[in-house]
C-alpha cells in the first residue's frame, strides 16, 4: 500500500491535471464531445424463468413431477448473486397429501479481487486444469417450505476459475464461467445440532457448443455434502441442463432455450440408500427456458 505522504502527492498531481485539463475545456469552442460513461454497478443481470412440465425417475418423493423455477444472477464491482425458487407439483400423491411444495436457495459471494482492488489469478503449475481468477467470501441459504426438513445456512470461500488454453480442458474452449465453492454447512432443521458440523463443495459450470449452424448450451452444478457430522451421511447431487438455442437462428440469442434437465442424486436428502428404500434418484426432465 503506498504511503501517506506519496498518496498526498498523487492526489495533488491528479488535481493539478484537472485543473490544466478544465482549462484547457475550456478555450476549446463548440467542443460538444460527451463524457465519458461511468461503468454502471452491476455488470450484467439475467432474470429468467424455468418450465419443466414433466419429470419421471424421482426417489423418495413422488416418481413423477412438474416444476416451475425462477431464477436470478447478477455480477457486481462487489460480486456477484445467484437464486432461485423451484415451485413444484408431485403427481401420484395420496388422496389428501398435499401435492405441491416450494424450495429455495440464495447465494450472494463478495470478491475480495475487487473489494481490495488486486489481481488474485493464480496457476498453480503450467498444465493445471484451471487458472483461478478471483477469491469471494461465499454463503448460502437453503430453505423448503417446512423448515423443519429442509434449512440450512452455508459460509466459506469460492473461486472463479477459467479453463486455460495450456491447460488440460484447453481444447473444449471457452467456458461462460466456472465456479468453485467450498462451505461449511450448518443444518438448522429439526432435530439437528446446531453449528457447522459439515461440508459442502459446489461446482458451477457454463460451457457452450455448436452442431452445425445450431448453437447448444450445457450448465449445471453439483453439489456434495461430505457428511462430517454424526446425524447425516453424505450426499452428491448433479444436476446439468443440455438446451438447444432456440431463438440463434433468428438472431435473437440466448433468449429461449428448449432441452432437457438430468438430475443424479446418491442419497437423496443424505438419506442412506438401501435395499429396502431407494435414495439414489436418476431422473430427467423435458425443460423450457426464458430470459427476460
Amino acid at each position: 500500500m503506498a504511503s501517506r505522504s506519496a498518496f498526498h502527492a498523487l492526489f495533488a498531481s491528479l488535481l493539478m491535471i484537472a485543473g490544466t485539463a478544465t482549462a484547457h475545456a475550456q478555450e476549446v469552442v463548440g467542443d460538444d464531445t460527451p463524457p465519458a460513461e461511468e461503468p454502471t454497478f452491476f455488470f450484467f443481470t439475467d432474470t429468467s424463468v424455468s418450465l419443466l412440465p414433466y419429470g419421471m425417475g424421482f426417489e423418495v418423493d413422488p416418481d413423477e413431477q412438474s416444476t416451475i423455477t425462477f431464477e436470478h444472477a447478477h455480477a457486481s464491482k462487489i460480486g456477484d448473486l445467484f437464486m432461485f425458487v423451484d415451485f413444484t407439483k408431485l403427481h401420484g400423491t395420496p388422496p389428501g397429501a398435499d401435492d405441491t411444495t416450494w424450495y429455495g436457495e440464495f447465494g450472494p459471494r463478495v470478491s475480495l479481487g475487487k473489494m481490495l482492488g488486486k489481481d488474485l489469478s493464480h496457476t498453480f503449475f503450467k498444465r493445471s486444469l484451471f487458472e483461478i481468477k478471483d477469491v469471494l467470501i461465499a454463503a448460502q441459504y437453503e430453505r423448503g417450505e417446512d423448515p423443519d426438513v429442509a434449512e440450512a445456512a452455508l459460509i466459506g470461500v469460492g473461486f472463479d476459475l477459467d479453463v486455460r488454453e495450456a491447460g488440460l480442458l484447453g481444447r473444449l474452449g471457452k467456458f461462460n464461467y466456472v465456479q468453485l465453492n467450498f462451505y461449511g454447512r450448518n443444518e438448522l432443521t429439526e432435530g439437528t445440532r446446531s453449528g457447522f458440523h459439515d461440508m459442502q463443495v459446489t461446482m458451477v459450470a457454463s460451457y457452450p457448443f455448436e452442431i452445425g449452424e445450431q448453437q447448444f448450451l450445457v450448465d449445471g452444478y453439483f453439489d456434495w455434502v461430505l457428511g462430517l457430522g454424526s446425524e447425516e451421511d453424505w450426499s452428491y447431487h448433479l444436476n446439468p441442463q443440455i438446451t438447444w438455442d432456440m431463438g440463434a437462428a433468428r438472431g435473437k440469442p440466448g433468449k429461449a432455450y428448449l432441452g432437457i434437465e438430468v438430475d443424479l442424486w446418491w442419497n437423496k436428502y443424505q438419506i442412506p440408500n438401501s435395499p429396502g428404500f431407494d435414495t439414489n434418484q436418476a431422473a430427467v426432465s423435458l425443460l423450457f427456458k426464458y430470459h427476460f
